[in-house]
């Protein structure tokens, strides 16, 4: 009798701690859905001409994982690149609304052309072991609004 009282506790506490990792696991990688942008554009002071336009699919899995396809295109001293990566990202939720970002890897396909220079200058927060904070907040519509310490930067259409 007394042997399985112990079994059932032992058996308790597992199924407990259990939870408790789920439950863990869900608060730092609490996201899951796939969202999208048709057109973003990034304009420079000097003539508030568009240099970076483009359109992505983000999708955030439970897993802490983060999938980004951007492709667009650089215009830089009239001479157009084109854009076309694949990223993947871990995350991290660190606040209420606040999530560290670090790419894993990123990947150019199609006819991704853009120079290294560019690349640095423009792309930074592409490169692999880039880390980042962003702000994600669902808007009342469902959309998603991304914002760095800046301010929002980019809103999602979820899907």
């Amino acid at each position: 009798m007394k042997k399985l009282k112990v079994l059932m506790y032992s058996v308790g506490l597992l199924i407990l701690a259990g939870l408790l990792m789920i439950g863990y696991g869900y608060t730092r990688h609490n996201l899951n859905f796939t969202c999208s942008s048709s057109n973003s554009s990034f304009h420079n002071n000097a003539e508030s001409t568009p240099f970076l336009t483009f359109s992505q699919n983000i999708s955030f899995t439970r897993s802490g994982a983060a999938f980004l396809y951007i492709s667009g295109n650089i215009e830089n001293e009239n001479k157009y690149y084109s854009l076309n990566r694949a990223v993947i990202y871990d995350y991290r939720r660190i606040g209420p609304d606040e999530y560290l970002m670090e790419v894993t890897k990123a990947s150019r396909s199609g006819g991704d052309n853009i120079p290294a220079e560019l690349e640095n200058k423009y792309l930074m927060p592409l490169l692999s072991g880039v880390q980042r904070i962003i702000r994600i907040r669902q808007l009342p519509n469902g959309n998603m609004v991304f914002a760095n310490n800046a301010g929002p930067f980019l809103i999602c259409a979820v899907h």
